[in-house]
Parts: structure tokens; C-alpha cells; sequence
């Protein structure tokens, strides 16, 4: 059986090949050995840990404005329940990328092998469904999320409920101000000043405002436009995660404070909540900074801010179709000079003084709790929570017996809101403001809107680009080409690769313009002395490429000159007296590169001889470098044939050097690292091994996942 040149993908479409063109690798018309050993039954069986699956993924059912990111997991990373349900952190996924601007993927891609059945998960709160499931069959796997919001509208919402009745009233909401009960009624314990009304009224049944901002109502430069839109949701789904904790970066800024004096609106985006919640704005200035709860002169915004996308209304619709909100609706926000004086409302202006700091808080439930129409099963009701985005300026208070469920309140009434900037291509910046409405979880992004003119506020953090990381391990055997023990341990490397990937301002989608590649060594306890190298292929030329290493119980980088030849780097000369060492390798490109147009890198051992030849142990059938002493080939125990391609093969059911895709060293710590499992084969760890290396990979691709402790 002729083997071709064999290709191996790593996790992100790292790509390990054997190239007969390149020139700085195994050339087959180089002059071979003299008298090769006849070649001999070599197992075929190439021990790649990595399938090719031609993967699609569809979220086109949604309005996303731009690229959806998504990630596959091997299994459920959702633990918790209900509200409480997130994304376990010590998950990590097998494979991320971003679709089109139209929310599509179609891609063959690069997975472990054991990945048969995927868990396809996105955060963006646009996408109403954060998981699918779907089975790798025939090398394919399809993913098409369907919106089960669609039909649930604003206008359907209402039609149903409004009774034509506009109201200002909020004797039916005393939760806005006070501590209510079990029943939602008034413990009398007041923990706000009421709320004031002053914008107009509202409608009764669904709380929409009856004062929208109208087309043409408003100077132009107060509304964004579709594009505007667009980039804001694009920017808010690169932002947030609906299933993680949002960055503290964002959540750690101040209330947004005017650099000059303006006009001011408020455009609804959305959100991802069951919770009917009220909206209110306040402001004041460095010299009269609210000190408690009390201070704030709450002015209503939005009544209900319940937009009916929640990602889990297939399940639960317990916000009962009540909707206050389009995303898109925008609201003029008003300055009254007086307000502090008693609450006089008197001369009112749309123009905020420069230096005003503008807070918002969000009221719990407040919406839900009206009465029994709007009513939420269980203790919803007497969930007494103020979010707001100024510090010192929330309160939490949830019942003793639900304590278990909410065991992290809101201590010293830290802000519950994240603030964070959208930036346009021409520079222009825009501030984005999302709210967190419980106590439990960290995703901010249950209430979420932008304000407008653009560059008024003081400078909030743009969002950071978005950093992926795929793992696996590389075990080399360093008695090649002689008989070895099997243990697999003599050199062990953990691999990482990470990508940052960012929007092109000329382009609708997102690209890589940096990658990094970890390599840490660990080895046990051999008398060889072999050094680790790796050969860079880049089908791009990076416009730099960075050199650094982490030395052994530091964190710290710093630049390193590794020793290079052409396009092979050699890390060290000597693992064993660098144990711990990580070696680092950053390319950046410009412009963004794709999945495919990426770097890849091939890591082996090398031992250097007298004449400038090497001695190198790769993984099967890939190329050795142009260094190789060919002269190790066909003897002893390797049963390779140049010619034919075939390197670093053997007759037995074990190798001499593997990739397992998609591992952790951390569960080879307690197998082939430790001392007294020198020497003793891999299968006696993994029973499962043996399956797998006999059926060439068609049984247990997974054997490496389960130890035998």
C-alpha cells in the first residue's frame, strides 16, 4: 500500500505535511542509504489522533448583523440549572471560529478523532439557542439553529393585552422604591426615593412608552443608522458571552460622563432575560456624588424592558408575552436642573451640562410585579434587587431559603452594569452599556443599549479582540531506531495554539491577524540527551515573527533567539536541562489571515551529529528535515522506506512518537510522568490503547481520555 503525503490537522487546522517541494525537508531524490534494510510488514497505521469533518453551521434564522462566534465542544459544557446554568471553564472546546456576516459556516475543519458527537454553542445574545447537537456521519456534520422566537413580536404581544389605557402610575409598583413581600406588596422598608415620571406615560398592559423618539422628531446625529446597528450588535457579540462571566475590564468603569454639552438618546438592543425588569436614569456631578441609595433622583426610561427574545423561551415563557421593548426603540433623555431641590421638575432642557455623569439602575421584576397578570411563578416576586451602574448604588436582598441558588449578593453594592465602546472604522466612538439584573451570574447581558452623539463621553475600553486556544500533547520515544520501552515519556511536549481573531475595517468579517504557539517540555527519567526543534510552515509570510521563551516556575516572557535553519527552529540542544522551559513562537500578519491560510508547525527531537547530520524522531510518516542522517532508516526496529514516504514506521502496535489531539498534560502527570511508571508500556495506563492501535484507529479514538489510575 503506497502511502501519499501524509496530512495531519491540529484542532484549529494546525497542519503537520509532509511537503516533497519544500526544500528545506526530506528531498526523495536526495541519495539514499546504500543497502536499506528490505522492507518489512510496517504497521500502516499512521496513529493520527485527528479527522477532517466537513462542518456547516447555520444561525441565518437570526438577525445577527454580522459574524456569529461559535465553539464545538466534545461534551455538555453546561452545568447548573435553570438561571444558574453556565459553561464549565475546565471544558475546553475542540475547535472556534466566527461564520460569515450572514451567520453560516461551511468548512472542512480539523477535529480530534474521538469528537463524534458535537455540543455547538454560541454566546450571542442575538442567537435564542445557545446549544445544538449534532453527530460527525460520514466525515460530516451539520448544525442548523432554528428561531424559536420568530412570530413573538412587540405588536403581537400587545395586541393581546393593550387596553388603550396610557398611564404614569406606578402606585402598582411599589418595588421600584421599597422592600416588598412573599405577595410583591410593600414591607414599608423604602430603599430609593420614588421614581420620578416626568417623560410621559406609558401603556398600562405591556408598559411600552408612548414617548418614543419619531423619525424626524430628533436631530439626525442622535439616531444611529442601519450600519451603526449593525456594527453596535456586532460589537456587543464579540463583547459578551451569554454563557460566561463578561470581562471585568468592562465592568470596572465608571458612569459615563459628558466631555461637552449635549443632547442625548438611548437605543434599546435587546437583552437576554425572562425577567420583566424597569429601567431608570439618574445623573449628578463630581461635587455631589450620590453617597447612598437615597441620593439617586430616579427618572423612569423604560417601564418593561422585556424585549421577548430570552434564549430560553422554548422552554419557558414565564415572562407571559409581555413585551415593553423593540430593539431599536430610542428614548430623548431630559435634564432638570432642579431635581436635587425636592424633586423640582421645573425648566427642563434636552441639553446635559458638560461634566455630568449619567447612571442608570434597573429594577428586578419590577414590571412583573404589578399583579397578578404579569405575575412569575415562585419567589420572582419577592426578589428584591436594585442593579445599578454606579458603584455603591445597587442593593440585593434575596429571601433566606433561596440563598443556596443566589449565594454571591451584591456586597457594598458594586456596580451590576459593564460599559464598553463601539468603535467605527473613521475612529468614532460610541458608548454601549449592558446590565446584569441577579445576584448569581456574571454575562451582563440581560438589559443592554447604546447612547448617542457620538465622541460625548469620556473614553470607554474598546472590546478586546477575541483569543481562542486549542491543546494537545506530543510523546517521543528516544531509542529510535532500536527497540523502546514504550512508555512514550522519554520527551513529552504540551502544545498550544492560540489565535487572536478581529474585525477588518474593510471587510465584514473576522480574520486573524496574530498566532502563538506554546510549547513546554516535560520528560522523565532518561539518560539520552535529545533536543527539541520544529519545522514553521507558513503558506502566508507573516509580517514578523516573534521569538520568546518562559523559563521554568516564572510567567513571565522574555525574547529568545532560537538557534534556526531555513524554516526549522531548534528550541534546545538539551530537554533534560531545560525541563519546564516554554518556548513561544507569535506571527502576525496584515492584513487578517483565514483558517486555512494559518501557519503550522511539525515539533521532534533531534540529537546533533559530528558531520552537521541529525538524529530526529518525528511522528509517523511525517518528513524529517534536510539534516536527517538517512542512514538510521530500514535498520534495527524501523521499517522505513524513503522512497515510498514512509518515515519513522515500525511492524509492532506501537509508535515511537504521536500527537494526541485535543489532551491535557495534566492527565499525564499522574501516568506516564511519574517516576515509577518508567518503562512500563503505554496500554498499562490506557487499557484502551491496544483497541485502538489495532483496529487503526476505528475503536476507541479516545483511549487517551481515560487513564487507568
Amino acid at each position: 500500500m503506497k502511502i501519499k503525503n501524509f496530512v495531519a490537522i491540529g484542532l484549529t487546522g494546525l497542519l503537520f505535511a509532509v511537503s516533497s517541494c519544500q526544500k528545506d525537508v526530506f528531498n526523495p531524490e536526495a541519495p539514499q542509504p546504500e543497502n536499506p534494510q528490505k522492507f518489512v510488514e510496517a504497521n500502516t497505521f499512521d496513529f493520527s489522533t485527528i479527522q477532517t469533518v466537513k462542518l456547516s453551521v447555520d444561525y441565518s434564522a437570526f438577525q445577527t448583523y454580522g459574524p456569529v462566534f461559535f465553539s464545538v465542544y466534545n461534551e455538555n459544557p453546561f452545568v447548573g440549572e435553570g438561571e444558574n446554568e453556565h459553561i464549565d471553564e475546565n471544558i475546553t472546546p475542540v475547535f472556534e471560529d466566527y461564520t460569515d456576516a450572514n451567520g453560516r459556516y461551511n468548512k472542512s475543519v480539523k477535529l480530534p478523532a474521538y469528537a463524534q458527537h458535537l455540543y455547538v454553542v454560541t454566546g450571542n445574545f442575538l442567537v435564542t439557542k445557545s446549544m445544538v447537537e449534532a453527530d460527525v456521519v460520514n466525515g460530516v456534520a451539520n448544525v442548523v439553529v432554528e428561531n424559536t422566537t420568530r412570530g413573538v413580536t412587540r405588536a403581537a404581544a400587545r395586541a393581546a393585552t393593550h387596553d388603550g389605557v396610557n398611564t404614569k402610575d406606578i402606585s402598582k409598583m411599589p418595588q421600584l422604591s421599597f422592600i416588598v413581600d412573599e405577595n410583591g406588596n410593600s414591607t414599608g422598608e423604602q430603599i430609593y426615593k420614588e421614581w420620578f415620571t416626568p417623560l410621559g406615560t406609558w401603556d398600562s398592559q405591556s408598559g411600552a412608552p408612548n414617548y418614543l423618539v419619531q423619525p424626524g422628531s430628533v436631530k439626525p446625529e442622535l439616531l444611529f443608522t442601519d450600519e451603526e446597528l449593525e456594527g453596535l450588535y456586532a460589537t456587543v457579540g464579540n463583547a459578551l458571552d451569554a454563557n460566561k462571566p463578561c470581562n471585568e475590564v468592562y465592568r470596572d468603569q465608571a458612569d459615563l460622563t459628558l466631555d461637552k454639552s449635549s443632547e442625548v438618546t438611548i437605543t434599546m438592543l435587546g437583552g437576554s432575560t425572562c425577567w420583566n425588569s424597569s429601567l431608570g436614569y439618574y445623573y449628578y456631578t463630581d461635587n455631589n456624588a450620590p453617597q447612598s441609595t437615597m441620593d439617586l433622583n430616579i427618572i423612569m426610561l423604560f417601564p418593561n424592558t422585556q424585549d421577548g427574545q430570552w434564549k430560553k423561551l422554548g422552554a419557558n415563557q414565564s415572562f407571559n408575552k409581555n413585551i415593553g421593548v423593540n430593539r431599536g426603540d430610542v428614548v430623548q433623555l431630559m435634564y432638570y436642573p432642579n431635581i436635587a431641590n425636592n424633586g423640582d421638575l421645573s425648566n427642563p432642557t434636552p441639553i446635559f451640562p458638560k461634566g455630568i455623569k449619567i447612571g442608570f439602575i434597573l429594577k428586578t421584576n419590577a414590571w412583573s410585579m404589578q399583579g397578578s397578570q404579569y405575575a412569575l411563578k415562585g419567589y420572582e416576586r419577592k426578589y428584591n434587587v436594585w442593579a445599578s451602574s454606579t458603584n455603591g448604588a445597587s442593593f440585593c436582598r434575596v429571601p433566606a431559603e433561596d440563598t443556596n441558588d443566589y449565594p454571591t449578593p451584591i456586597l457594598n453594592g458594586e456596580s451590576r452594569s459593564a460599559k464598553f465602546a463601539y468603535k467605527k472604522a473613521n475612529g468614532d466612538k460610541y458608548a454601549i452599556v449592558s446590565f446584569e439584573d441577579a445576584c448569581n451570574d456574571q454575562d451582563y447581558d440581560d438589559v443592554i443599549f447604546a447612547l448617542r452623539p457620538v465622541n460625548a463621553f469620556t473614553p470607554l475600553p474598546e472590546v478586546e479582540d477575541k483569543k481562542t486556544t486549542t491543546v494537545g500533547v506530543y510523546a517521543f520515544e528516544d531509542l529510535w531506531p532500536d527497540k523502546g520501552d514504550y512508555d512514550l515519556n522519554d520527551a513529552v511536549v504540551d502544545f498550544k495554539h492560540e489565535k487572536v481573531m478581529s474585525k477588518l475595517k474593510t471587510e465584514n468579517e473576522f480574520k486573524i491577524y496574530e498566532e502563538t504557539f506554546y510549547m513546554t517540555t516535560y520528560q522523565n527519567y532518561v539518560e539520552l540527551t535529545s533536543g527539541l526543534a520544529f519545522t514553521l510552515n507558513t503558506p502566508v509570510t507573516p509580517k514578523s515573527i516573534e521569538m520568546k521563551k518562559i523559563a521554568p516556575n516564572s510567567e513571565t516572557p522574555v525574547a529568545a533567539e532560537f538557534e534556526r535553519d531555513g524554516n526549522v527552529y531548534y528550541l534546545t540542544n538539551d530537554i533534560k536541562g531545560e525541563i519546564g522551559t516554554t518556548y513561544i513562537l507569535t506571527l502576525k500578519y496584515e492584513p487578517g489571515q483565514t483558517q486555512s491560510e494559518l501557519a503550522s508547525v511539525q515539533p521532534f527531537i533531534f540529537r546533533k551529529e559530528a558531520d552537521g547530520k541529525n538524529w530526529e524522531v518525528h511522528i509517523p510518516f511525517e518528513a524529517p528535515t534536510a539534516k536527517m542522517n538517512f542512514s538510521y532508516f530500514g535498520t534495527k526496529d524501523d521499517a522505513s522506506v524513503p522512497a515510498e514516504n514512509r518515515f519513522f514506521v515500525r511492524s509492532g502496535d506501537y509508535p515511537f512518537a504521536y500527537y494526541l489531539a485535543g489532551a491535557k498534560i495534566e492527565s499525564f502527570k499522574s501516568t506516564i510522568l511519574k517516576r515509577a511508571n518508567e518503562s512500563r508500556k503505554i496500554n498499562e495506563f490506557y487499557p484502551k490503547f491496544m483497541e485502538w492501535s489495532v483496529s487503526k484507529g476505528a475503536k476507541s479514538p479516545n483511549w487517551y481520555l481515560s487513564p487507568n489510575l
